[in-house]
């Protein structure tokens, strides 16, 4: 009894090459049943000849061997023992190409051909359109295999040959192997392929073999961002096949700077070392993180100071955020310049402590920046009424010095064989005494005095480098 039974088929064509002399051509088979002898009778039908299927007196086969057209066809079931039938369904009665017979199989089976040229088109008709599958080129050689994963009813086969080999598109090819993203290297990221198949139907994907079928390029595929691998067909195979990957950036690394702790020497200190990144920009700051500077910072005053660091990342790197690297001190000390002494102290108290000469030798003074003091002491001892040299290294009113008065030195008269010098009081009311200035000082008392108020002087850095202090 013949039984339509819904089942997954699997359809295995195999094509193997003999001698046989063709042209290039499509190749056509179709299938017929005829009950003849008190039996039904399968044939699979060539160029309108019938090549039968089954054996005499029974209308099932399980393997069928027969020459069609100069093409051996071989349809094997085994190894079930139930084979198939060719029939007709009942819906099957009126097509306009005519009356369509299936090949209407009970199990899986194989079917084979053998003709001596290569397939260059395979394409299976089934009475359900939608199951209907082709493929160019199925193998580029003379065998194939064909796995389908429906009961399908197949009423015709067509089988198209070559003389020549076929060249086949690669540009639908599936690579494996290349993962969807890398962390970036600093080199050249080449992800190997496994593998590389053809396929665009059901067919068993061809196996395609680098350097024979395909040439691998890369590119881009050094910095963070997007890469691209390309396979570019030869031989037999043309036309290429991309597939992109991503770089992804990778984290900055550092190395913290050290925060310095130092004595006040009256000159821009820096404020740590140390400190280093890979993958970007090492940035300090000491606001907060207000501003930031490549250079490392520098203080001149006394304190304390928070130290901040942070990454600035290149392309290929994610940044470190702002940090604390600990807390740098200036620590308070006292700076000699020649017998100039300016001490600072933690409250950021400057004092500067002009000293006393020893009256022998004079006093080479550098004062290589600008420093604001807020007191000022006067070490030497004056003679009252009698006339010393003096020479301040900040400008200062004459109203804030006491012990004395200033006169300026106007220049200098000759009356016959003698030399005047002309001098002229400075203005205690609304008169300044200019840094690194001499003046003639007529002290009053013993010691000269400073009267700051609460403000502060500026003692000026010397353009001249040195200067004179004479005993």
């Amino acid at each position: 009894m013949k039984q339509h039974i819904k089942q997954i088929i699997i359809l295995a064509l195999m094509l193997v090459g003999n001698a046989t002399a063709w042209a290039d051509e499509t190749v056509t088979f179709t299938f017929r049943e005829a009950y003849e002898n008190n039996y039904y009778n399968s044939y699979l039908v060539y160029n309108s000849t019938n090549y039968k299927l089954n054996a005499d007196n029974n209308d099932w086969f399980t393997t069928a061997t027969t020459t069609a057209g100069g093409i051996a066809v071989t349809i094997d079931y085994s190894p079930s023992s139930y084979g198939a039938v060719v029939e007709m369904p009942s819906n099957e009665k009126a097509y306009a190409d005519g009356y369509r017979y299936v090949l209407y199989p009970m199990n899986p089976f194989t079917l084979s051909f053998s003709a001596g040229k290569y397939i260059s088109h395979v394409k299976v008709y089934c009475t359900n359109p939608g199951e209907n599958w082709e493929q160019d080129a199925t193998n580029n050689t003379t065998s194939c295999s064909v796995r389908c994963n429906q009961s399908w009813y197949v009423y015709r086969i067509d089988v198209t040959l070559s003389d020549t080999k076929p060249v086949l598109d690669i540009s639908g090819a599936d690579v494996s192997g290349i993962a969807g993203s890398y962390d970036y290297t600093g080199s050249a990221i080449e992800p190997a392929i496994s593998g590389v198949t053809l396929n665009t139907g059901t067919i068993t994907p061809l196996t395609l073999t680098a350097d024979t079928d395909y040439t691998v390029s890369y590119e881009n595929n050094t910095n963070a961002g997007i890469a691209t691998v390309t396979l570019t067909g030869q031989g037999y195979y043309t036309g290429t096949c991309s597939r992109d990957f991503t770089i992804n950036k990778v984290a900055a690394t550092a190395t913290a700077p050290t925060p310095a702790t130092v004595d006040y020497n009256g000159t821009a200190q820096p404020l740590c070392s140390g400190g280093s990144a890979t993958g970007g920009t090492l940035m300090y700051s000491i606001d907060g993180g207000s501003t930031w500077s490549a250079d490392v910072p520098t203080a001149t005053a006394v304190g304390t100071y928070n130290v901040y660091y942070r990454v600035d990342a290149d392309q290929n790197h994610t940044g470190i955020a702002s940090t604390l690297a600990g807390t740098a001190t200036i620590n308070a000390a006292t700076v000699n310049y020649g017998c100039l002494a300016v001490t600072v102290t933690p409250a950021t108290d400057v004092s500067l402590t002009i000293g006393e000469s020893d009256g022998t030798a004079a006093h080479d003074i550098t004062i290589p920046a600008d420093i604001d003091v807020n007191s000022i002491t006067m070490q030497r001892t004056f003679t009252p009424g009698k006339a010393s040299t003096v020479m301040l290294p900040f400008d200062i009113a004459v109203s804030k010095v006491g012990g004395g008065t200033f006169y300026s030195f106007i220049g200098v008269d000759k009356s016959g064989a003698q030399w005047d010098v002309v001098m002229q009081e400075v203005n205690r009311i609304g008169g300044t005494l200019q840094a690194h200035t001499p003046y003639l000082f007529m002290p009053s008392a013993e010691t000269m005095t400073f009267t700051l108020g609460g403000q502060t002087v500026t003692l000026k850095a010397n353009s001249q480098q040195t200067y004179t202090v004479e005993p």
